[in-house]
């Protein structure tokens, strides 16, 4: 073997999966994919990357609702605890934007992942998403939750 895998191949493993799993899906012109689910209560969009740089097959949902700066603190304390409770991947919020994200990192070092692997993963996000979006949402009082405006 001669180098690592490319990301234009893992990312073609990917849409492997995707069509295998018959989910629709938007090809960017950088080569991310996106596609989106609806959850028990609440729609999750996904975005996909493959990381040349760090050799990292990056799957990222982003939660459908903000977050106050009033329940920043609140909501990173929640998000610790939900983290322990997981075992594959990672709930976080950025300085930048009052949103969620759940994140799922899968090395491509030494080999492309396969579309099965990347199925499991992609299924793996959804679910992790779905089961917790609602607890975390929920944390937030009514009056003062701000919905993504595409789903009120």
């Amino acid at each position: 073997m001669f180098g690592h895998p490319s990301r234009a191949a893992v990312l073609r493993s990917v849409e492997k999966a995707l069509k295998a799993s018959q989910l629709k899906y938007e090809v960017k012109d950088d080569g991310s994919i996106f596609l989106g689910a609806m959850g028990d209560d609440l729609p999750i969009n996904m975005g996909i990357t493959a990381d040349d740089t760090n050799l990292t097959l990056n799957i990222y949902c982003f939660l459908m609702f903000e977050i106050p700066d009033s329940f920043r603190d609140q909501m990173i304390n929640e998000l610790n605890t939900v983290n322990n409770t997981i075992n594959n991947g990672s709930f976080f919020m950025t300085d930048e934007e009052s949103r969620i994200c759940f994140k799922i990192v899968q090395s491509y070092y030494d080999h492309i992942p396969s579309p099965k692997l990347i199925q499991n993963l992609v299924m793996i996000a959804f679910r992790t998403v779905d089961v917790n979006d609602g607890k975390l949402k929920n944390l937030i009082p009514a009056g003062i939750l701000k919905k993504d405006v595409m789903y009120n």
